[in-house]
């Protein structure tokens, strides 16, 4: 058999001459380059020539934990035999909640863990391979050696390998395991009992590897593969969204970030939107648009912050906006509604601007929403831009009559361009809807344009600014500049308002 041939082998039990002694039958593939055989490799531990061979096979994950063992780095021994750090219980007992309940119900808080969220629920799946390596009688752990009767024999007869495995009942706790864990010990230590069912775990092994190579393996698994951007992670929410996910009122961060990414999806895809193919949803280097992780993030930080932690932000969409502590009762079509018509205000009247910096792009034929240079289209002005829209729509909520506006939903299973549309053609007929405006209105008199914006070099004062927005505290400084501008706004409620949020800053 060889790598090519793809078999399903399920582990079992056989009769055997010892008692009690593990049948598993395993899947032998080879892994070796011929122009490895050219590389230096000591004769010696810990670095001898590894074996170009690996096994793989299925065993249940109490009894695969039976057999194996864990050695931890210990940095003041002088026999630097361990690669793992020291479990972690927590992680331990996080993922034995996910194995029982799946994401996102294993992750909620034992005070949240209420009736009304059973159905979230979802099976734990764990189907990426616990990594081991099988000791060879005689090495040495723990200050002893594999004695033969707990070494696991390997008999390899054309391509299939059969693991004889001793019986685990005759182990101590001084007993060395023939398994050593190289990477999935939080995994295969959340098995502290068998569940009910059969739970199954997939193993690759390897066979008298030296602790340097584990040690290299280990580093190739964990450190080595570039992270998944968060864009991409954030691409994968309309996948796994259904009603459960987005009708909870809590403060839980995934749902705030599921109906942050319905949101930004969409500002991306609505035919009427500014934003429609303008926002980079994987994270794509070089795609010179802000990215979809810059508006999940920003939307979550504002629109739905708590208000807790230092200088937390009181979410428009989360935190309460009057005097019985509820938060709007608004659906998720007037949420993105709201966006919508936000953005569609803030290009218009960018649109129809004589502003210095609006000119200054239309001169090259830029536009703000779409140039890189534009603070509009880096993620650090669309998280500034959320930030003062919602503080000043919050802030004045109570008193421009935000909580009153209502409006009936068609489907109430998902988001649909209808429900949006009816949401949106409602929200311009609200009282609120002016002060929007105006809002608007004054956060385009704001000057947007970047270190690297037409003409900022040239404005000695402008471009020491736009590196100061660049330097530590450059958030807060962008934030309390576009106030500043706003407390001037026509609008005498609006101005007001940024005037408040301008003196606290001061």
């Amino acid at each position: 058999m060889n790598c090519s041939e793809i078999i399903v082998i399920e582990s079992r039990k056989m009769s055997s001459t010892k008692k009690n002694e593990k049948i598993v039958p395993a899947i032998k593939f080879t892994q070796w380059l011929t122009h490895w055989d050219e590389f230096e490799y000591s004769t010696n531990r810990p670095n001898r020539k590894p074996k170009p061979s690996i096994y793989m096979f299925t065993m249940n994950a109490a009894e695969l934990r039976g057999y194996s063992d864990v050695y931890k780095r210990e940095r003041s021994s002088d026999d630097a035999e361990g690669i793992q750090r020291i479990r972690d219980e927590k992680r331990t007992d996080r993922i034995k909640r996910f194995v029982q309940h799946g994401y996102p119900y294993g992750d909620l808080k034992e005070s949240q863990r209420t009736d009304e969220k059973e159905g979230m629920k979802k099976p734990g799946w764990l189907p990426t391979a616990i990594v081991i390596n099988i000791l060879e009688e005689g090495d040495p752990r723990k200050g002893k050696k594999l004695s033969r009767d707990h070494a696991v024999e390997v008999e390899d007869s054309t391509g299939v390998v059969t693991l004889r495995l001793p019986d685990v009942s005759k182990f101590g706790e001084d007993t060395i395991r023939p398994f050593e864990v190289i990477d999935g010990q939080h995994r295969l230590w959340a098995f502290d009992e068998q569940l009910d069912g059969e739970y199954d775990l997939p193993v690759v092994a390897f066979h008298g590897l030296d602790i340097a190579w584990q040690a290299y393996l280990f580093w190739s698994i964990n450190v080595s593969p570039k992270r998944i951007n968060p864009s991409h992670a954030f691409d994968l929410y309309p996948l796994l969204r259904n009603q459960t996910w987005l009708e909870q009122t809590g403060d839980l961060t995934v749902y705030r970030e599921a109906r942050a990414q319905e949101i930004t999806e969409w500002l991306y895809k609505h035919p009427k939107s500014p934003w429609l193919n303008r926002i980079n949803m994987l994270g794509e280097s070089g795609a010179g648009r802000v990215s979809q992780a810059a508006f999940v993030r920003s939307l979550t930080a504002a629109f739905f912050g708590t208000g807790r932690g230092k200088a937390g932000r009181y979410g428009l969409f989360q935190a309460s906006v009057n005097d019985d502590g509820e938060p709007l009762s608004w659906t998720r079509a007037q949420q993105v509604a709201l966006l919508l018509e936000l953005w569609t205000l803030i290009k218009a009247q960018i649109d129809r601007s004589d502003e210095d910096w609006v000119t200054a792009f239309q001169n090259f034929d830029r536009d703000p929403l779409d140039d890189k240079s534009s603070l509009l289209n880096q993620d650090m002005g669309v998280r500034a831009a959320h930030a003062v829209a919602n503080d000043i729509l919050y802030e004045g909520s109570a008193d421009w009559g935000l909580d009153t506006w209502s409006v009936e939903v068609f489907d109430e299973t998902d988001t649909t361009e209808e429900d949006v549309d009816a949401a949106w053609k409602s929200l311009k007929k609200q009282g609120f809807h002016k002060q929007m405006i105006s809002l608007a209105t004054s956060l385009v008199r704001f000057d947007w344009r970047s270190l690297d914006g037409p003409g900022i070099r040239e404005d000695r004062e402008l471009m020491l600014t736009r590196r100061a927005y660049r330097g530590s505290g450059g958030y807060t400084l962008l934030t309390n500049d576009i106030f500043e501008v706003i407390a001037k706004a026509d609008d005498a409620d609006v101005s007001a308002v940024a005037q408040s949020f301008f003196e606290e800053t001061e």
